[in-house]
């Protein structure tokens, strides 16, 4: 036949096709691969080839799928659907022409003949319809019908004719198994060899092959394993029938093939899990509960019986038995909040704790619990276990034991609440139930607004959420002052308190809790250095703004000044500059100074110039008119001068923001003057010499009622306050000898009188050193990780005379001493910076290099402008002190003192 079709085509002889209602046959013949060897006129006249040849080309590309590929591989595959779909039987597909839209033709194929391994494919028109499909003929809808679940099913068709040796398998039967139609025979042989050797006993060709005489058919289902082509054994469900014929004999097994790989996996495992849990909850450790109370109904292992104290079915099943297992400090709240208390918004969770048993002695386990909860936050169901810990594990010999805890907030005088992510309480100390006044039924696992019942003291508003505040920011909050409890009474006052807060975040990233920490202020105390640290900070922070204002005007002047040198050749402005820059250097160490705070040593100092460092800190950027009245022959006084820079700071910023809005004209007046009091003239001082100073301002008044408290610790009329700053103030004033008077009026201002005892020598002045010839000779290493200041530095050596050489690191330093070391030249002076970014900073390098030459004439370089941190370094062995910025006559001067 194959002959018979090449030769047609090549004759060309067929008459064409004819139109869509005739009837045409077009014959293929394809090769193994489902390559098309030849074919008739009436195909090349289908796929309109002309009088081209088909042959060569892929039978799968001759129709129209649902993608179209050239790829070879995808071919290939299409091939297999097609000869699974058309072997021995007609199915209609959709014919790809060159031209024109595609169209539906039956297609069928073949085995050749002859033994060939190739096909022959026929091409016909589809069957004829009429508006609808034509009834098929009687007894065909049942065979129809299965014979197309057979072929297109999830189940895999089988006939083993015992008797006549015939043996079918469907297309779905060998696509079980990962074969296609072509790929598999059909054959008992087939059969036998894919079948596991374990279970050939349960094949249905053996089961029961004698039965009674009589018998016609047996009906059976049975499983077994069979080899999957890529080599794993797919277990089988096989259910079927089973022929036998007179004698009883088996001559005949049909039936079908489902894979339950799957289910027999999911089987196996179950059995396992069951096995294993039946070891550890039958006779092992773990105890195991199931409370389900959706539907009442309540579960208790023998083996958690017995844990507590129980004979087996001793303890009834109901919710109060679970209770009576519970510590009773802790089941007062229910048997529900106390599940629902742990790990808040987990699903799961596994913690130690302790049970009650029978005899009310304590049991250390390790209790784990799965929990069901509706989206109110309802309990369903927990199903859940406890395993007893060794003694050595219990919680109570841990270094944080939960009783070591509690003991510990105990002790606590501030008070400590703990909420989850929700803001319900889950532990609160005794100083929080104290403060409260409830009792720790009444507060755990309740939302934090109902027992903390936060208000603002001035506007008696309800204040923000601790929880949702806390949450919402990006650190821990800062001590927050204006806020009290609600009166538990209608009339009684608000109890002030100070609080702060803090989430709480997993491994994850998410938000367990809340801690709150909270104080009435009328019971906390500070001590002096407490108070005067804390206010430094405080005040830095409300000051930055202002000197960053100063800054810039500076840097503006310094700016404005090069670039009319630069662009206009013009340096009349550069003296205004360099004048600019020392302003600058000077504000920077006042900065330096007060961040940093006093040292504890006392001198003699101006009371001139202390008011006027305070105002260029305190007062920067301040659009008040300031005066300043001190005569000449005003008395010095005794002082820790950083820390009476910080009164005075505080008193002119509290008169700044005292002031009431424009078009108030802002006016603040400070003043200082001798004053010669009597015993008890101001109260807590004795008679003597004393610097009286005053700062006056015109802004709103302190209030009649605030007068008494604002020099106490926390007590604040500002929204953002801490209230440290007159606390401090009176501090420090009293720490010095002193005292602090107020003169308020509402609507008028507020003036402050500060009390110093004066020195009883002069004004300390340092000895100024005689002008010396700036030049020298010699040769200088110079050490700087910024480019820019070594192009300078060296420029400005130069221009001095020396020669230089330059090092951006500690260990370039080092190996350039090295060097002119060993051939007995060393440096006559090394300058370097204390901090180098990535690399040796000077301080290590200084100490490198006395192992090298004891005799190392070292100058530090910074830009920490401090007498208190120069002669830190002074003392290590450095024999200078260079503070950033510098002129080229102060290197040269500290490079004169250094080498002589």
């Amino acid at each position: 036949m194959n002959d018979s079709v090449s030769k047609s085509a090549a004759s060309g002889s067929t008459p064409p096709l004819r139109g869509a209602a005739g009837d045409f046959c077009a014959l293929l013949a394809l090769d193994a691969a489902g390559r098309i060897t030849g074919a008739n006129a009436a195909a090349r006249t289908l796929w309109q080839t002309g009088a081209e040849s088909l042959a060569g080309e892929a039978f799968a590309g001759l129709f129209a799928f649902e993608v179209v590929s050239g790829d070879p591989e995808f071919l290939e595959a299409q091939w297999e659907v097609l000869l699974a779909s058309t072997l021995d039987r007609d199915t209609v597909l959709s014919a790809r022409p060159r031209d024109g839209a595609p169209r539906e033709v039956r297609v069928r194929l073949e085995p050749a003949l002859a033994g060939g391994d190739g096909f022959l494919v026929t091409v016909r028109p589809p069957a004829k319809r009429a508006g609808s499909n034509p009834p098929m003929p009687a007894g065909d809808d049942l065979v129809g019908g299965l014979r197309l679940l057979a072929d297109r099913g999830a189940a895999g068709f089988f006939d083993l004719n015992l008797k006549s040796g015939r043996v079918q398998f469907s297309a779905a039967w060998k696509k079980l198994l990962g074969y296609t139609a072509a790929e598999l025979p059909d054959s008992l042989e087939t059969w036998h060899k894919l079948i596991h050797p374990d279970d050939s006993g349960a094949s249905p060709d053996k089961l029961a092959r004698k039965l009674a005489v009589g018998t016609v058919a047996k009906p059976f289902s049975v499983e077994f394993r069979m080899r999957h082509r890529r080599g794993q054994w797919v277990w089988i469900q096989c259910l079927g029938v089973q022929s036998l014929g007179p004698d009883g004999q088996l001559e005949r097994v049909v039936g079908v093939h489902l894979d339950i790989s799957e289910r027999k996996e999911l089987e196996d495992s179950l059995v396992a899990n069951d096995a294993r849990l039946q070891d550890l909850a039958g006779g092992g450790p773990l105890a195991l509960f199931e409370l389900d109370f959706a539907n009442a109904d309540f579960w208790f292992s023998p083996v958690w019986e017995s844990l507590l104290g129980y004979k087996e079915g001793e303890l009834a099943r109901t919710p109060a038995s679970f209770g009576a297992c519970l510590p009773p400090e802790e089941a007062s709240a229910g048997v529900e909040a106390w599940l629902l208390a742990r790990a808040p918004g987990e699903t799961s969770f596994v913690e130690p704790v302790r049970l009650c048993a029978k005899d009310g002695k304590p049991v250390s386990v390790l209790f784990g619990a799965h929990r069901t909860v509706t989206r109110k936050r309802e309990l369903t169901r927990v199903v859940g276990f406890a395993c007893p810990l060794p003694a050595a594990a219990e919680p109570d010999e841990g270094p944080l034991s939960g009783r070591l805890v509690d003991e510990a907030f105990a002790a606590l005088a501030e008070s400590v609440v703990v909420t989850d992510a929700r803001g319900r309480v889950l532990y609160a100390n005794s100083a929080a139930l104290r403060l409260l006044r409830l009792e720790p039924a009444a507060i755990l696992n309740q939302p934090l607004g109902d027992v903390f019942p936060l208000v603002n003291r001035q506007s008696g508003r309800t204040a923000d959420n601790p929880v949702a505040r806390a949450l919402a920011s990006d650190s821990p909050l800062s001590l927050i002052s204006e806020d009290g409890l609600a009166a538990p009474a209608a009339g009684a006052p608000v109890t002030p308190i100070v609080w702060t807060a803090r989430p709480v975040f997993g491994s994850d990233g998410k938000a367990r809790g809340v801690i709150l920490v909270f104080r009435n202020p009328e019971e906390m105390t500070l001590t002096p250095e407490e108070l005067v640290k804390a206010n430094r900070f405080e005040s830095l922070g409300l000051l930055a703004g202002g000197i960053a204002h100063d800054f810039n005007n500076l840097l503006t002047t310094i700016l404005g000044a090069l670039s009319l040198a630069t662009d206009n050749r013009d340096t009349s402005a550069l003296g205004d500059a360099e004048k600019a820059c020392l302003t600058a250097k000077g504000l920077t160490k006042q900065l330096l100074a007060f961040a940093k705070g006093g040292a504890g040593t006392h001198s003699v100092c101006a009371a001139r110039e202390l008011l006027e460092d305070s105002v260029k800190i305190a007062a920067a950027a301040a659009t008040a008119e300031l005066t300043l009245a001190v005569p000449a022959d005003t008395s010095p006084i005794h002082i820790d001068r950083a820390q009476l820079l910080q009164v005075f700071q505080n008193l002119i910023v509290n008169a700044l923001q005292a002031m009431p809005p424009p078009p108030h004209r802002p006016r603040i007046q400070l003043q200082a003057r001798n004053i010669v009091l009597a015993e008890n003239q101001v109260p807590g001082l004795v008679g003597g010499n004393y610097v009286e100073f005053e700062v006056r301002d015109n802004g709103a008044g302190i209030k009649p009622e605030h007068v008494d408290k604002i020099f106490d610790s926390f007590f604040t009329t500002k929204k953002h306050g801490t209230g440290l700053g007159l606390a401090t103030v009176l501090s420090i004033v009293r720490k010095h000898g002193g005292q602090i008077g107020l003169d308020t009026q509402v609507g008028v201002g507020t003036a402050f009188t500060v009390y110093l005892p004066q020195a009883d020598h002069a004004v300390d002045v340092q000895a100024r050193r005689a002008a010396s010839f700036r030049f020298g000779t010699g040769r200088v290493l110079f050490m700087d990780d910024d480019p820019k200041i070594s192009a300078l530095t060296a420029t400005m050596l130069e221009s001095l005379g020396y020669k230089h050489d330059l090092s951006k690191n500690g260990e370039e330093a080092i190996a350039l001493y090295q060097r002119y070391l060993n051939i007995g030249r060393p440096y006559d002076a090394v300058i370097m910076d204390l901090t180098v970014i990535g690399g040796m900073g000077g301080e290590e390098c200084f100490r490198e290099l006395r192992k090298l030459d004891p005799d190392v004439r070292a100058i530090v370089a910074s830009g920490y402008d401090n007498d208190d941190m120069a002669r830190e370094f002074l003392d290590k062995g450095f024999c200078g002190y260079l503070t950033k910025p510098y002129r080229v006559g102060d290197l040269g001067k500290v490079l004169k003192a250094v080498l002589g």
